[in-house]
């Protein structure tokens, strides 16, 4: 569910091919008001955006005849684009609430503060959440929110960058434009936005093709593995060994990440038998 042109408009994204090479999406747009071009264009930008549609795979797709392991990744999980986060802000939200914590924790926060801070509509009998406005964050209850188990720490952190983005001072669209390492200096000035955090959102909110958050404590394992290092890599290892992917980075970190989540997947179905 999402807010277009202040409208809540539920979008339903189906497959109608299953050539990987040659995907065919069809996109459902419902609501209870009226849906306009300009918000039937607004939902198709938005799912072209999210799912990468626009970019050409042709350069990764050769970069694995240089290197095994990105190689057998590329196999294994053929026809696979990055997904990117619904918004910019939604993906800083995302990446405070996640710092350093367990990813099942983190999950556990997201929908909490999902439930606590958004809107829900409901369509055809279901409750839809919608991701909350920065000004409703800022006039969420902190004391409730702590007693969701969220720290006074990432608390503050939410809502500094809140009020940045609603007061201007944190603007995506003019930080969309700039060099890559001119937006992550912009980034890590506001409170709660360290490199990591920086990186992750210019990765999963803003759509930059080569950026790596190489702190990653997953991407720093399957770093180790797949290059035979017999344990963790550090962050520099991460960004020496992906030197060699300069332009797709991004790919290549999401590409880690699903290796990671197959594994989680593969352990949950262990302990369910």
């Amino acid at each position: 569910m999402l807010l277009l042109d202040k409208i809540p408009v539920l979008l339903v994204l189906r497959s109608e091919s299953e050539d990987v090479e040659r995907p065919g999406i069809v996109v459902e747009m419902q609501s209870d008001r009226k849906i306009s071009r300009a918000i039937r264009e607004a939902g198709l930008r938005w799912a072209r955006n999210t799912l990468n549609l626009d970019q050409n795979p042709r350069h990764f797709l050769a970069l694995g005849k240089q290197d095994a392991p990105l190689r057998q990744l590329q196999e294994q999980f053929r026809g696979m684009r990055p997904v990117r986060i619904a918004s910019p802000y939604e993906s800083l939200i995302w990446a405070i609430i996640g710092q350093q914590i367990h990813v099942t924790f983190a999950r556990r926060l997201k929908y909490r503060f999902l439930e606590y801070c958004g809107d829900q509509v409901r369509m055809d009998g279901h409750l839809y959440p919608v991701f909350p406005q920065p000004e409703q964050v800022l006039l969420a209850d902190q004391q409730k929110l702590a007693a969701l188990q969220f720290s006074r720490q990432k608390l503050g952190y939410i809502a500094a960058v809140s009020a940045a983005v609603v007061d201007g001072r944190l603007n995506f669209d003019a930080i969309r434009v700039l060099p890559q390492e001119q937006a992550i200096s912009h980034l890590v000035k506001f409170r709660g936005i360290g490199r990591w955090t920086a990186e992750y959102v210019l990765m999963r909110g803003l759509g930059y093709s080569d950026c790596i958050p190489a702190a990653d404590i997953g991407l720093r394992k399957v770093a180790g593995e797949l290059y035979g290092l017999g344990r963790t890599a550090s962050e520099k290892e991460v960004r020496d060994i992906t030197e060699k992917f300069h332009g797709w980075r991004s790919w290549v970190a999401f590409y880690w990440w699903m290796t990671l989540q197959q594994t989680a997947n593969m352990q949950d179905r262990r302990v369910s038998l």
